[in-house]
């Protein structure tokens, strides 16, 4: 009996409590034009190994997509154990959805936003496995933004020169 009771509080699913960000927090103004900033969030969405799902440059939208992801980006829950709750870990078959949205802001400004989605396999005991959504702390956005803006204060026109005669 006991071991009975043991096993089906080791099967239960407490979905995540944490808020996702506000989406203030979410969004990035640089004093660059449209096509800077773009060139910027490719170079960072190259530098982070990202796969792009969809690029659309008159909408300013770009989705990626990666299977990394930690608990340091995205809380997805808790389970319950023998030994107490833990941290439900995101796998191999987690993905994480980042959609860069970048728009004009005059003729020499931008504002560029990331939301990002997370999403993992869930194994609880004794029930069949299934997709949980994961709640974003902000901190995957936060890091791409400031990756964003320093790529975008990096890049500059190129400057023209008149050949020497």
């Amino acid at each position: 009996m006991a071991l009975a009771t043991a096993s089906l509080a080791a099967g239960c699913y407490y979905p995540p409590i944490q808020k996702p960000p506000a989406p203030a927090r979410d969004e990035l103004r640089l004093e660059q034009p449209y096509d800077l900033v773009w060139d910027a969030v490719h170079n960072v969405i190259r530098k982070n190994s990202l796969r792009v799902n969809a690029d659309d440059p008159n909408q300013g939208i770009i989705e990626t997509e990666t299977n990394r992801f930690t608990l340091k980006d995205a809380d997805c829950g808790k389970l319950n154990g023998i030994i107490g709750k833990y941290a439900a870990e995101p796998d191999q078959a987690a993905t994480a959805v980042y959609y860069f949205r970048v728009k004009p802001k005059g003729h020499e400004a931008s504002t560029v936003s990331v939301q990002a989605t997370f999403s993992a396999p869930l194994y609880v005991p004794l029930h069949p496995p299934r997709d949980v959504r994961c709640v974003s702390r902000g901190k995957a956005e936060a890091r791409l933004l400031k990756q964003i803006a320093q790529e975008a204060a990096a890049i500059h026109r190129p400057s023209f020169a008149t050949p020497a005669s």
